[in-house]
């Protein structure tokens, strides 16, 4: 029997075989154990982490509801950047696949990573979680990003068909920069501006050999 697809992927705690009643049951829990934990972590913002008590009370859910899928808080702080890590790889698989060329899919793509910190509601929320998560010391959790391989993954296609020797490489490097521009502008509180997305997506092309036009 093939195991069901989970909500968020990452640790054998979200690996679940339970019959499909009880499947979609979890899934409605590991809902909104994740919804709750974006409400409180907003609430906190920057100033504290999180407590498993707060948000079982926002989510409405018992303590046993919250065991029976995460270990501890960190794991639902990480299971919670990753459902973060969907939405974002959905709205950017949208975003590229509405463009014809090279030029255009990396763009959408840099700009679609970047747009987050435009919507000011949404920009508190991913500071939240990226400050939540950096506060995770190593192995203290299972569950794991997987999901930033697959927004890696829509640059490595594009690259390929525009014909780069080392797309692999080239997307690994855009990545890196434009993941480490999306924290810095976090960290320092700053809202990039049209000319800021337009620059970072013309230093990637450049660096990958793609000519720019005008934006």
């Amino acid at each position: 029997m093939e195991e069901p697809e989970p909500v968020v992927r990452g640790g054998t705690r979200l690996r679940r075989r339970p019959s499909p009643g009880r499947q979609a049951r979890y899934d409605d829990e590991v809902r909104r154990l994740i919804e709750a934990a974006q409400t409180v972590m907003r609430r906190c913002g920057t100033e504290e982490t999180p407590r498993v008590a707060d948000i079982l009370a926002e989510a409405g859910l018992s303590n046993q509801a919250f065991y029976r899928h995460f270990r501890g808080r960190d794991d639902l702080v990480v299971a919670t950047f990753e459902h973060g890590l969907i939405t974002l790889f959905e709205y950017l698989s949208h975003q590229v696949a509405k463009e014809p060329t090279v030029e255009g899919r990396v763009r959408a793509w840099v700009s679609g990573v970047l747009v987050q910190l435009v919507d000011p509601e949404l920009v508190e929320l991913t500071r939240a979680i990226f400050w939540n998560v950096n506060r995770i010391p190593t192995g203290r959790t299972e569950l794991e990003a997987a999901n930033s391989e697959r927004i890696r993954g829509l640059l490595v296609a594009t690259l390929r068909e525009g014909g780069s020797p080392d797309p692999d490489r080239d997307a690994t490097a855009i990545t890196t920069l434009v993941l480490g521009m999306t924290e810095r502008f976090l960290t320092t509180r700053q809202t990039p501006g049209s000319a800021d997305i337009d620059h970072l997506v013309r230093f990637c092309l450049h660096a990958i050999g793609e000519p720019a036009t005008p934006a």
